[in-house]
């Protein structure tokens, strides 16, 4: 029972670093480190408890984040995608059709007075 009650809170404690570095580039690495485990021993934890892969976690806060910030009028989308930690515009709106179903232009346009 104490090393699941260790195992959930190194687990709360990754994904809080996760929200609180979305804009940065995070990696599995970092985080199993921040988390106070191996990678792999992160890594099937992680997908455990979640249900999702890190990868998986880490783009759906991304774009969660994005939605938001795409709502309002101050920033373009090149913008939110490197507010929100993607590198690369194309992957950025690769991966928000796919968890959109639409890109984040036309989600951008329905917010649009």
């Amino acid at each position: 029972m104490v090393h699941l009650k260790s195992v959930v809170v190194s687990i709360e404690r990754a994904l809080q670093f996760i929200e609180n570095n979305l804009e940065k580039t995070i990696t599995l690495e970092e985080v199993a480190r921040e988390s106070g485990m191996s990678r792999s021993h992160f890594t099937r934890i992680f997908k455990k408890i979640t249900g999702k892969s890190f990868k998986k976690y880490l783009n759906q806060k991304r774009i969660k984040r994005a939605k938001y910030l795409l709502k309002g009028q101050e920033m373009n989308i090149t913008e939110v995608c490197f507010t929100v930690g993607f590198n690369d515009l194309s992957y950025f709106d690769r991966v928000f059709r796919r968890l959109e179903g639409m890109p984040p232009s036309a989600y951008k346009k329905n917010f649009l007075i």
